[in-house]
Order: C-alpha cells, then structure tokens, then sequence
C-alpha cells in the first residue's frame, strides 16, 4: 500500500470532516442552542457587578465575579467543541464545570461528600438539595468539611443509585447522577456515548448520526442549564450583598429554561481552530469584533441592529462574544510570543498542525478499521481527544491537558487490546479498574508523574492542584528547554509528548491489521512527522524524563474558600470553590 495514497486520504478525512462541521443535524445543535439561551440576565448582571470585561475565557479568575464569569466562558467553549462535533472535547469541560458547581451547591446547603461515596452519588444529593425548590437566592451556610474526591486515576466504573431529579423549566425532569455517570463513561471510553467518538473521528461526522448525538445533547444541554442555573444564584446572592437589590429577582426571573432557540449553529467560521488560515483571518476577527460591538450595546439597553434581537440571535450573540475574546487573547499571545523571541514562526505552528492532523487521522481511520471492538473504541476516543486538546491548547486553555489526560488512557487501552487482549478481558470484567490500571498494564508505569499531573487538570472542585501539577509539567520537558521557556511550554510539550505516544501506538496497531498499512503509517511518519528512530527514542526519553518526576509533589490547592483564611491570605489571587459570594 503506498503511504502517498495514504496520507492523501489521512488529509481528506480532515478536510471532510470541517466541511461537514459547517452542517451539523439539528438534533446536535437544538437542545445545546436551547441550553445557552438560558444565560437569560446574567450578562447583564456581570456588568453590573464588576466583571473584568475583557477577561480571557480560558481564565478561572483571580475574584468571584471573574470566577462565576469563567463558568459561563466555559458553557460556551464546550459548545463550540458540541457544534464541531467534538463531544468528547466538551464532556472533559463540561463533566468539570458540573462537578465544580455542584460542589458550590452542596456548600451551600450543607451537604458533606461522604466516605467511599462515588462522584456521581454525591453531585447527585448536592444538586438535588440546593435545586429542589428553585427559583431562591438564600444566604450560603458556611460548611467548612472539606470534600474528599477521588483523584481521575482512582476513577472505577461506578453505578449509583439514580438519586433525586431535578425539574428545570415547567416539567423537564433531569436526573444529576446519570448526568455524571454518562459523562464520566464518556471520557474513559465506555458507554452509549462512545459511539459519539466514532461518529466524530471515523465517520467524520459525515455518516448518518448515531443515536447518542441526540441523547448526549439533550442531556449536555441539561447539564448547561443546570450550572447556568447555580451561577446565577451565585450572582444573585452577590448582588444581595452588595446591596444592588433590585438585581436578584431580575437574575431569577429573566432567564428562561428549556425554550426554543432554533436548530441553526454560530457560523463556522467562528468556531475553526485559532490559526493564521483559519479562525484568525482578518475578516473572521473583523467579523467577531462586529459581534461583539454590537453585544457591548445591548448590554446598556441600545439596538445595534434597530430592532429587538430574536432569541436565536441573541443566543449568538452572547457566543460571538465569547469568540471575540478568545481571538483577542491569541492574538495578544502571538504579539507577546513576537516581543519574546524576536520573530514569528507561523511556518513552525503549521507543522505543528500537520503533526497533530497526521496523529489524529491516523486513530481515526483505525477506529474505522477496528470498528465493533474495544482497540477501535479506544482508537476512535484517542482521535477525537488528540483533536479537541489542540483546539484547547491554541485557545491556552489548560482543559487541553484534561483531553490530553484522556488520549493518554486511551492510548494505553489500545495498546493492552493489541499486545495482551487476554489481560485487557480481565481488566475490561472488573468493576475496581482504574485509568492508571490501563497505564500499568500497557508498561508505562514510568508515565505516572504524568498522569498524575494531567488528572489534576481534569477536575475543578476544591482539592486541585493546578500549580503543582504546572511545576511536573515543566521539570518532565526535554533538558535542552531554555530555563526561560518552559512555563510558556508545558501545554504544548505534553501535547506533542502525546501524539507522539499516539504515532507510535498507532503504527503497532495498524502493523497487527496488516503489515503493509502497518509500514504505511510507519513510512509517513517517517517522512513527514519524525524520523522512526526519534520516534522510539523520544518515547524512551519521555518515559525515563517523567520517572525522574515519580515522586514531585503537586504542593498546596489552587482554590480557596472562606473557612481557610491562613491558605486564603497565602494566595491573594485565590478564589473561593465553595462559598456563594
């Protein structure tokens, strides 16, 4: 098989699957367009109560307002990933944000995780309680328990009581256990939703959508609707507080639930990848600076467009908005990149892009290959991980290491599959494995200062520890990284840390399909990625680098809540994961 023909059909596959991005069926994007309309007054609130206004997106904040203001940013990231088909890009922020503001939800209302309870059980009781007679903006009772999680390597395959539901418009019926579970099933590569994965890496969303795309929508919209909803009693709380009183009933009772808001997407060109030839041309940023003019004027009560917006279109508007900031930020990146280091290399940013294109197609079309069995599961998951991590990593947002988190169990899954299917049954059989059983099992024990660290990012509750896991990152980097470098490039060493475990992975799977597609791959990779001989070296080094990092500790939480003012006082730019204002 020629590798020419080869990596011509690798490259058609992603071209395809952008052009049907521009057309994703409307049972993809009605219950997500929905979701967001819910946002209802809460920008209208944040101006009013502080907000940084040209705040990055990516940012979790150094306040409570910007804080809240980062959990609506991030219902908007994942639904640029919904409407690009990427769900699995999506679930790692939305699984997050949930579990974030669930933890706020038990806080305030005095629910405490207890031992040995599943992740799942306990959103579920939180949700539950603080939701079960809203709309209310009540004064948080001040719990400082603090919640014990399992960290993502301790992760089992749980399946918990259904615990309460919750009614969100007049009589949509939600249940937050299953909510968590099916995302969480998601993420490791099990469940109805894997099918998402498949659809979205080998079919490139061109096939016939699979029955999970409208389950999984209308149960991600779900989860949007709920965390906007505990945002907004986060913001009508601090408007109680600081004594803007008329504010809270407008945030209750301005927001609308379960509406509908039409089967259209932003346009596509909104939401393409932050490159010089794709969502950063001239007339895209023109275009999303337009937007976001014309959302400034709406939020002091004026008509940009002489007329009140319909609902759709002011579902858009609030996204634009959003992508108007993500395109500033990058752009002032490449500014700042340009003042550091004298130049700007867009060529190497684009080999970076064909690189990770080469990764990501290559497990596609494996998924393709293997379909109906768990390798192909596995290959379809790492495609479409690989695919969203690069997407996060352009925006600089660190749940691009939460994705690169789920590549690297993946990964090691498609490797058991191929190499020991008979300890792959017994792992697969058993309720108590864990992602770092998988990691084991694939002979890459010396990764677990790794996937220690990219676990961290794959949470947001009171217990993470971003800089600590930020510190690992960078001390695993190659010893040629200018001492100076390596805090601007942990994010991208990771990911290129990865395809290349990916690279690697995939050229022994293809070789057990069929030898000749096996030197196929290795003949492209060969040719336009790395030399076969780096490739097996930088794996090596990688494994050896991060041994060395085995026993580095993750240090102090990212987060800070009231009931600790010694650890609040030592981080000034703390935020509080637990507390209402």
């Amino acid at each position: 098989m020629g590798s020419k023909y080869v990596l011509e059909a690798l490259i058609a596959r992603c071209n395809a699957r952008m052009l049907a991005a521009n057309e994703m069926p409307a049972e993809a994007v009605e219950p997500i367009m929905s979701a967001l309309l819910s946002i209802g007054y809460t920008d209208f609130a944040f101006r009013q109560l502080g907000v940084t206004r040209d705040r990055p997106p990516s940012s979790y904040g150094g306040n409570w307002i910007d804080h809240l203001a980062w959990g609506t940013d991030s219902i908007y990231a994942a639904a640029r990933l919904i409407f690009c088909g990427q769900y699995m890009g999506a679930t790692t922020i939305l699984r997050s944000q949930f579990e974030r503001w669930a933890e706020n939800a038990a806080y305030n209302t005095g629910i405490v995780h207890r031992s040995g309870e599943s992740a799942a059980s306990f959103v579920g009781r939180a949700w539950g309680k603080c939701h079960d007679n809203y709309p209310f903006a009540r004064r948080p009772i001040r719990n400082p328990d603090a919640v014990n999680h399992e960290s993502w390597d301790e992760e089992t395959e749980h399946h918990s009581a259904a615990g309460p539901s919750i009614t969100i418009g007049l009589d949509h019926e939600v249940n937050p256990v299953d909510l968590m579970e099916s995302m969480s099933d998601l993420l490791h590569g099990r469940g109805p939703w894997s099918e998402l994965a498949h659809w979205e890496a080998g079919g490139i969303l061109n096939t016939e959508p699979p029955a999970a795309v409208k389950d999984a929508s209308e149960k991600l919209a779900d989860v949007i609707t709920l965390i906007l909803r505990q945002i907004r009693l986060c913001l009508a709380t601090l408007a109680e507080e600081q004594g803007k009183l008329d504010l809270p009933s407008k945030i209750l009772s301005m927001s609308v639930e379960r509406e509908y808001a039409g089967p259209t997407a932003p346009k596509f060109w909104s939401m393409a990848p932050l490159l010089p030839k794709a969502g950063l041309r001239p007339e895209v940023v023109a275009g999303l600076e337009d937007a976001a003019i014309a959302h400034a004027e709406v939020m002091i009560g004026r008509r940009p467009a002489g007329r009140l917006y319909r609902d759709d279109e002011f579902a858009h508007l609030h996204f634009y908005e959003r992508r108007a900031r993500a395109v500033k930020w990058a752009l002032k990146a490449f500014d700042i990149e340009k003042e550091r280091t004298g130049n700007l290399d867009f060529k190497y940013l684009e080999d970076r892009d064909f690189r990770y294109m080469v990764g990501g197609e290559m497990a596609g079309i494996l998924s393709v290959w293997l379909k109906g069995s768990p390798a192909g599961d596995a290959a379809a998951s790492c495609s479409s991980a690989l695919r969203s991590a690069y997407w996060l990593w352009l925006e600089d947002d660190d749940r691009a290491l939460a994705a690169l988190r789920a590549l690297l169990e993946q990964c090691a899954r498609m490797r058991v599959w191929t190499e020991k299917p008979e300890k792959a049954e017994k792992l697969a059989a058993s309720l108590s494995t864990t992602p770092k059983d998988w990691v084991r099992a694939a002979g890459w024990n010396r990764l677990r200062a790794l996937t220690k660290a990219l676990g961290e990012f794959s949470h947001a509750h009171a217990n993470v520890r971003f800089d600590g896991a930020r510190e690992i990152l960078e001390k695993i980097q190659s010893g040629d990284a200018e001492p100076d470098d390596v805090v601007h490039m942990a994010r991208g060493h990771a990911l290129d840390a990865l395809t290349v475990l990916l690279l690697s992975e995939s050229v022994n799977t293809a070789s057990k399909i069929s030898v000749s597609i096996g030197d196929a791959f290795m003949r492209i990779v060969d040719d336009v990625v790395i030399s076969k001989e780096n490739l097996a070296t930088r794996r090596e080094d990688l494994l050896n680098r991060t041994l060395a990092q085995s026993d580095t500790p993750l240090g102090d939480y990212s987060f800070h809540g009231p009931a600790d003012a010694l650890r609040s006082a030592h981080n000034s730019q703390s935020v509080s994961p637990d507390s209402a204002s």
